[in-house]
């Protein structure tokens, strides 16, 4: 897929568009509904910004020239992301119409009104208008792993993180981003493919973080198979919910399955595990 054919609706700003870390066009998995004292920071939260420090004598001189150029900036990220947004909704509609596979770059660009290298600028990677690189599970559930209690172990906090954030698929406003995203996975193996490399990179992460936290010496197994056993209950819990979508269910009776289902096999992970890797 090499960049260069042109569609309409090119804009000026198409070609100083930079290359950034691809974005879903829906993810699975939203931000996980645990009450308000237990509950990690959401993925992509910040500290809101200091207000700015008064204008110095000589910074307010600069007069016109300076204001325009301070205010330059704030337009073009929302011309940015007002054609990153085109982009996303156009290959979505695509994607949903035809298959991820049956789907050129060229045809997104001409949907959503760019030319072929504006799609390039925004998502490298045919993939990333799918799937994140850098999922926001990633951050949360690493935070609930950080943020557990004493006594408390690596499997019930990363487990509990999981089991609630699943049970949050059976609400209405995320059951048809679901079934749709259900589908297009389900129609590609590069998706397939894909969905599997981002779960690996996830159970790494994972590992990475209780191994450095217990200590653990060079090649030791234990921190990689509680983070294998946690992944695999997301897995088996996120492919649950798209069959069960794609069968008509959805409210507050998929949310209650996949809580029992998801509470009965972290059951399982803490009886095995339970006594591994406690904060002290």
């Amino acid at each position: 897929m090499t960049p260069g054919a042109h569609a309409v609706g090119r804009t000026d700003e198409d070609d100083d568009v930079r290359p950034e870390t691809p974005e879903a066009v829906g993810h699975d998995l939203p931000a996980p509904a645990t009450p308000d004292d237990e509950a990690p920071p959401l993925p992509g939260t910040t500290t809101p910004a200091a207000p700015p420090a008064p204008a110095e004598p000589e910074q307010a001189a600069r007069g016109r020239r300076g204001r325009r150029a301070l205010r330059g900036p704030g337009l073009r990220e929302r011309r940015r992301q007002q054609t990153r947004g085109t982009i996303i909704e156009a290959a979505a509609e695509l994607f949903a119409e035809r298959g991820f596979d049956a789907v050129s770059v060229v045809e997104i660009a001409q949907r959503a009104g760019v030319v072929e290298k504006t799609v390039f600028n925004h998502f490298p990677v045919k993939e990333g208008l799918v799937f994140e690189a850098d999922p926001p599970m990633r951050a949360a559930l690493l935070e609930a792993v950080r943020r557990r209690p004493a006594g408390e172990s690596v499997s019930a906090a990363a487990g509990t993180f999981v089991v609630r954030a699943m049970s949050g698929l059976g609400a209405p406003e995320a059951a048809a981003g679901v079934a749709e995203m259900a589908q297009v996975i389900r129609g590609s193996r590069t998706l397939q493919v894909r969905e599997r490399e981002i779960l690996g990179e996830l159970t790494t992460a994972l590992a990475e973080l209780i191994a450095e936290e217990t200590q653990a010496e060079a090649g030791e197994l234990a921190p990689w198979l509680a983070a294998h056993a946690v992944l695999s209950l997301y897995a088996a819990l996120l492919e649950l919910a798209r069959d069960r979508v794609l069968a008509g269910v959805s409210g507050p009776a998929l949310s209650a399955e996949l809580r029992a289902r998801g509470e009965r096999g972290l059951a399982l992970l803490q009886f095995g595990l339970a006594g591994y890797a406690k904060r002290r």
